[in-house]
């Protein structure tokens, strides 16, 4: 199945809108580094898409379209066949990226002043949206890589008047997939604190080394009651730029309401490109997904033996990889040499800078700072290795 698809290909991005290339200068000062951050792939993305669009380009009209009637009922197949998450297709409604999908909820289910508990590290919008929006974040940190239910537990109990918890389902940036046992768990407290979860879930189709993940909706009846789920094709098969992402909400005193709400905004109207992109996905694009998986996992393999022997003048590793669970995004523990490059044990967010400059002026690539996720994220880079493996080629 690999022979079939060439991920090994160096594509020319520069200077065709790619945020990842065209603002090297802005973000790291110069842009003749490699560029392992933005979390999309370098890789060319399905062929079926391109035909599918290619269809319509050729028909020279782009007037006003309607939403395809068979877009919902192929991300329900999707999601029943990939994820064992059987969901009427009246519990879908399409929304243009999850960051938006993220504010949509946020304003429409919660006012300002409201606490929103999030799991830091993690993605920087489950800060930046809800406080941009005039909400205050509540802080649950992750412990050991694992959910703290008990300081979850604490921290509700403490601020009753919480009204949502962001849960990033697998985890972004650490690639963790929660058990069931730590999703139910979940739910249960949530449920008895009246908490709403809004799951993110577009990493999930990316599952490595046969890991399977678990919808949170999925795992009880509670769970599906106060859930909205966000998912997307986006980082499955490398269709970002299309913006076509998804809201799955399954108890109807929620998406009744919520879902009007975004008709009368016409905020869940489609774009006919990104409808189409969709359903080509979905519907054709699993064998591309399953060998980009292989090659990402091969990718990571490749790295892991890279960090190994990275080692210090005492013969310890400098740079420990998490290996994640799913996804291409590789959370990179560089607490051993972030502690040799400011010369002590104890350290403070602002050493984190010594080893941003260390990556991007002494090994040339452009990594996702740690502390952009959170203050735990001190010490730690993020690298997507979702490229060809000579691109991962630095000298440490």
């Amino acid at each position: 199945m690999e022979n079939k698809y060439n991920f090994d290909e160096i594509l020319n991005r520069k200077g065709t809108y790619s945020y990842k290339y065209d603002t090297l200068t802005k973000y790291f000062g110069r842009d003749d580094i490699t560029p392992l951050w933005v979390a999309d792939m370098e890789f060319r993305s399905p062929s079926c898409i391109k035909e599918v669009l290619q269809q319509y380009i050729d028909s020279d009209v782009y007037g006003y379209n309607v939403e395809p009637s068979e877009l919902k009922p192929i991300i329900a197949y999707w999601l029943e066949k990939e994820h064992s998450w059987k969901v009427h297709s009246d519990s879908i409604v399409f929304i243009a990226g999850i960051v938006r999908g993220i504010g949509y909820v946020i304003n429409y289910f919660t006012k300002p002043g409201d606490k929103i508990v999030i799991q830091s590290p993690v993605y920087h919008p489950f800060t930046n949206v809800p406080q941009g929006n005039g909400r205050i974040v509540l802080r649950n940190p992750l412990k050991d890589h694992k959910m703290d239910l008990d300081h979850l537990e604490k921290l509700l109990n403490e601020n009753p008047d919480t009204k949502m918890i962001i849960l990033c389902n697998p985890h972004n940036p650490g690639g963790y997939m929660w058990t069931r046992e730590e999703l139910i768990s979940l739910a249960e407290i949530c449920y008895s604190h009246q908490v709403l979860v809004l799951s993110d879930e577009i990493h999930s189709d990316l599952a490595l080394w046969g890991n399977k993940n678990i919808p949170f909706a999925s795992v009880s009846q509670k769970a599906a009651d106060i859930c909205i789920t966000l998912g997307a094709p986006s980082k499955t098969f490398n269709i970002p730029g299309f913006a076509a992402s998804f809201a799955v909400v399954t108890n109807l005193s929620l998406s009744k309401p919520f879902f009007d709400w975004l008709e009368i905004n016409e905020l869940c109207c489609p774009c006919i490109v990104a409808s189409l992109a969709m359903m080509a996905a979905y519907t054709k694009g699993k064998p591309w997904r399953d060998a980009a998986v292989k090659y990402i996992e091969d990718n990571i393999f490749y790295l892991e033996d890279k960090f190994t022997n990275f080692k210090g003048k005492d013969g310890k590793q400098m740079i420990l990889p998490i290996r994640p669970q799913s996804s291409y995004l590789v959370w990179l523990d560089c607490r051993p040499l972030l502690k040799v490059l400011a010369g002590k044990e104890a350290l403070e967010i602002e050493d984190q800078s010594l080893l941003e400059d260390f990556f991007i002026n002494k090994v040339g690539i452009a990594l996702n700072s740690g502390i952009m996720f959170g203050d735990e994220g001190l010490g730690f880079m993020r690298l997507n290795a979702a490229c060809p493996r000579s691109m991962l080629d630095f000298n440490l």
